[in-house]
């Protein structure tokens, strides 16, 4: 496909533009819309198996995150069919949703594909969706059936996953629990789909083209925290009991590292940046805060790591993925198989309780192992397939209207 790079104001330039041919006469059209660099990550192995099912393929990113996304998609081969470019804006959710709606529109009207996709609970998602109700597009779900129960946390993730779920034609589950809350509400079972999760495929795609594992850590002198926080839930006081928790950590036991990628929000950098001054040399020596970590970079500080904290959703999977215990910065996650199957524990925003965890897991090797699980929950690393093989079958029906296509749940090895 040829790129294209889309700004907010040009609507008109965007309606005369044409795709250009592939040649794939007859092929089902697909248009994959990413927005954050989560959407990047999850829709690749799902973008490489439409396209190796000879559907034509149409990658469009929102633009919902702007920095460093040209280095990920090289990274996982795949390249864009239009960049959205939506210009600066504030942190209000309502400018983000009208400025999606208004660029997206039009893209979606000139490519008119016979099915949309989408990934996860962003505001990119969400609107995606939208849009593709307004066209008569079928809309297939990514990581469907992901639920904490609270729609004030995660926030607004968790009511736009829930909002995507009645818009959508194909769910696609990844674990037997996600598949089970989408039948509590009412889902149709034969528009499930019970496929692992997508973020397996792309860590193996990932450790596979960063080779083999190190015999030893490159950390191997300190044990290593990882550090995210991001929520808006989070944001302002709870933001600042995790950097009083981490530091507190870092200060008490002197052969603790933390690397700590700070949110590109300007807001959020300034206060973990804050939480930071005043180290005494010994210990500023084994703290990083560093802009966002490319998602190589991100893998091997997967690698290296002792621990991991967040209240990333995906940065929990990832966390499981590469077998590194991880605590989740929450009063609750819509991925409790992280906790169910040990490799997590939920501790909130709560600087004692995080240090207590912390503090718990160093003084015990054996406790710190035990969230090592040898299975991911997640799966086996062939989602993108899966959903590939489903939606390829779409070409039997092409009308709006279509449900054809869909599987019934099946079990994903892990």
């Amino acid at each position: 496909m040829s790129r294209q790079s889309v700004g907010a104001g040009a609507a008109n330039e965007r309606r005369r533009a044409r795709p250009r041919p592939t040649g794939k006469k007859g092929a089902l059209r697909i248009l994959v819309l990413t927005g954050t660099r989560p959407d990047i990550i999850k829709t690749a192995s799902v973008v490489h198996a439409l396209e190796a099912a000879g559907c034509e393929t149409f990658l469009v990113h929102s633009g919902q995150h702007e920095a460093a996304v040209s280095e990920l998609y090289r990274f996982l081969r795949l390249r864009p069919f239009a960049t959205l470019r939506l210009g600066p804006r504030g942190p209000q959710l309502a400018e983000l949703n009208a400025r999606l709606l208004e660029s997206l529109d039009p893209i979606v009207a000139r490519v008119a594909p016979d099915v949309l996709v989408v990934q996860g609970d962003t505001t990119t998602a969400l609107v995606g969706a939208l849009i593709g109700f307004y066209h008569r597009v079928p809309v297939a779900h990514v990581e469907a059936g992901l639920r904490s129960g609270d729609t004030t946390e995660p926030f607004p993730e968790e009511l736009n996953r829930q909002l995507i779920t009645r818009i959508a034609t194909w769910h696609f589950a990844p674990t037997p629990l996600a598949v089970a809350c989408l039948r509590r509400e009412g889902v149709p079972l034969e528009t499930v789909t019970m496929t692992g999760n997508t973020v397996v495929d792309a860590a193996l795609f990932g450790y596979s083209r960063l080779g083999p594992r190190p015999v030893t850590r490159r950390s191997e002198a300190h044990r290593l925290i990882v550090v995210t926080a991001h929520r808006r839930e989070n944001w302002g006081a709870g933001i600042d009991e995790i950097g009083l928790a981490m530091r507190r950590v870092v200060e008490r036991f002197t052969d603790v590292a933390v690397l700590w990628p700070l949110h590109p929000n300007p807001e959020v950098a300034s206060a973990v940046k804050t939480i930071w001054r005043g180290l005494s040399p010994d210990v500023s020596k084994r703290v990083t805060l560093t802009d966002p970590l490319a998602y190589p970079d991100m893998l091997q500080a997967l690698r290296d790591a002792w621990l991991v904290v967040t209240d990333s959703g995906g940065l929990q999977e990832e966390a499981v993925t590469a077998r590194v215990p991880v605590l989740v910065t929450r009063r609750q996650t819509e991925r409790p198989e992280v906790i169910t199957c040990g490799a997590g524990r939920l501790v909130g925003a709560d600087a004692r309780r995080l240090e207590v965890e912390v503090a718990r897991l160093y003084r015990s090797a054996e406790k710190w192992e035990a969230m090592r699980p040898t299975h991911s929950p997640f799966g086996d690393g062939t989602a993108g397939r899966r959903i590939a093989a489903v939606l390829a079958k779409a070409r039997q029906s092409r009308t709006p209207k279509a449900r054809a296509g869909v599987t019934r749940p099946r079990a994903v090895a892990s």
